[in-house]
């Protein structure tokens, strides 16, 4: 049991969050940098340096809506998904088989507000966005991702904005507005003597990757000339045909191809660079509104990315580690600078975790859990009255850590044919507007919808699956079953998988070498039971 300090109450912390798009974890773009070099300098000093790095962090669907959708109700997809008759919308993937009045209608953001907090959301919500404001958020300058250039958002209760949307010119950049954005409002709401919640997520670095005008051609020269080329980066049809689907089948990266992953590469970085200048600046603001010994700041991204693993040159969307493995950076009162936990979660862990902080329990149906435990020194005195309440909660903190789950669970569903193409490219129009090309001042080098040439599917139906990471220890491997179909036109519930894949991840960190069929069958039962029991649970069944 945690005993709760002697000194005055503190009163509710507040809650930041940042959320960006596409950050991988292993291609050198995360926490802690791969190259040894990162364009979010600010971030690794303030948050990694002066706060708690998650060495196991994964995603749970590696796909952008869904996993926002897991992020903000707390559950897991198989809990919030939508299949479909072949009549839902959803069959050109709009909604990812999301179930989205489950989602708006039980987000954190309705239990915060339900306990006093005020809320805002600026930047990206989901990609099928509602026709009106979800309960629980007060502030709202929301779209579905949106364009870097120009952007548009639904609005309420912005200052200086109009209710209703708003849509900027090519004078504005999509994080620069976010960010200013958010930082007026905490400024604004700090001194209202109600805790605050934001949720700060830019479009970075998704694609098309357009960098700020001011940051359009900028390189540091300790940065890498290229993106990571480790050996699943354009590999023999050998090495792959022991993988599900199009991976056993993409051709071979041309060098048009590389030029382009390569200029994707370093405009990513340079997207993130904005992110960089958005995090610093509102901590800055919260420290100026006085709020910084009561606040906590977390930032993550909703999926990792691949850039010619396994030969696709870029999106997400697969089981394997570069797509699901996450940065998760936390600071606040009570989390020792410069510290990690190894503790693996997803993001259904977070709400939780945000509403923990507050001392609120969460709802019955959030089947997440919260980390605070591995995250805090209990015994530090700044940390919140609420936050203790919430520890005692949870019973004796070392028994809960010790018994904290050692895998985690991801869940995929096939979405649409999704084709890169390289080759035979018109130009685009950049600076007027967003533009797939990795050479912006020329236009050029470009990939679809510019080119029909050169392509390389980045999935297919056969990319259903189920999976279990198991990240440390003497069984750091990864698990998945596959089957076939496309949940928009009925149930894709896994009870005849036809591939499996199973990798020895600490020997095998690229998974190359598909161990399924040289396993011991008794080994490969207990890991489908283990992940059939997975995909049943709900709540607080749920490890």
């Amino acid at each position: 049991m945690v005993a709760l300090p002697s000194a005055e109450a503190k009163k509710s912390p507040n809650i930041v969050w940042f959320l960006t798009d596409d950050q991988d974890q292993m291609l050198g773009a995360s926490f802690p940098p791969a190259s040894g070099s990162t364009p979010m300098p600010k971030t690794q000093k303030l948050m990694a340096d002066g706060g708690a790095t998650a060495s196991n962090w994964y995603i749970h669907t590696p796909i952008c809506s869904p996993s926002r959708s897991e992020l903000l109700s707390g559950r897991y997809f198989h809990n919030i998904k939508l299949t479909g008759d072949g009549t839902y919308p959803g069959s050109y993937c709009a909604g990812m088989h999301v179930n989205y009045t489950l989602v708006n209608n039980n987000t954190f953001a309705k239990v915060f507000k339900e306990h006093g907090y005020t809320v805002g959301l600026f930047g990206k919500y989901v990609n099928e966005m509602p026709s009106e404001v979800p309960p629980g958020f007060d502030a709202w300058l929301a779209n579905g991702g949106g364009n870097y250039i120009s952007p548009e958002f639904m609005t309420q209760n912005i200052d200086g904005l109009p209710d209703g949307s708003w849509k900027g010119t090519t004078e504005n950049y999509t994080t620069a507005v976010v960010g200013n954005t958010s930082i007026a409002w905490i400024k604004k709401v700090a001194g209202q003597g109600k805790p605050f919640v934001a949720y700060i997520a830019p479009k970075a670095a998704h694609e098309p990757f357009i960098p700020a005008p001011w940051y359009l051609d900028h390189w540091e020269p300790s940065w890498p000339k290229h993106e990571p080329r480790p050996e699943n980066w354009n590999c023999s049809f050998d090495s792959r045909k022991d993988h599900h689907g199009n991976i056993a089948t993409n051709p071979f990266i041309t060098e048009d191809a590389a030029t382009v992953i390569t200029g994707i590469f370093k405009n990513r970085w340079r997207t993130l660079m904005s992110v960089d200048d958005v995090i610093a600046d509102v901590i800055a603001a919260v420290e100026e509104v006085g709020e910084l010994d009561n606040t906590y700041f977390f930032y993550s991204s909703d999926h990792g990315f691949q850039l010619g693993q396994f030969n696709i040159p870029m999106d997400k969307r697969h089981v394997y580690e570069w797509d699901t493995k996450i940065h998760l950076l936390a600071k606040g009162p009570g989390i020792k600078p410069g510290s990690t936990f190894s503790a693996p979660g997803t993001q259904v862990d977070l709400a939780p975790t945000f509403l923990g902080l507050a001392g609120i329990p969460k709802p019955p149906y959030m089947d997440g859990h919260s980390i605070v435990p591995h995250l805090l020194e209990a015994s530090h005195p700044d940390v919140p009255e609420t936050t203790l309440q919430h520890l005692t909660s949870l019973g004796d903190v070392t028994e809960y850590k010790n018994s904290w789950r050692k895998e985690v669970f991801i869940e995929y569903y096939f979405c649409e044919v999704n084709t890169k193409c390289v080759q035979n490219c018109t130009k685009g129009d950049y600076p007027q507007q967003d533009t797939d090309c990795t050479d912006l001042p020329n236009n050029a080098k470009c990939w679809t919808p510019q080119c029909d040439t050169n392509c390389y599917p980045t999935e297919s139906n056969a990319n259903n699956f189920i999976a279990i990471r198991q990240p440390e220890g003497e069984e750091n491997t990864l698990y998945a079953e596959f089957q076939t179909g496309d949940l928009t036109y009925g149930p894709v519930d896994f009870t005849s998988p036809d591939f499996v894949e199973f990798y020895d991840v600490a020997k095998d960190p690229w998974q190359m070498k598909n161990l399924a069929n040289k396993t011991d069958a008794k080994r490969l039962q207990e890991m489908h039971e283990k992940v059939h029991a997975w995909l049943k649970c709900a709540g607080d069944s749920c490890a």
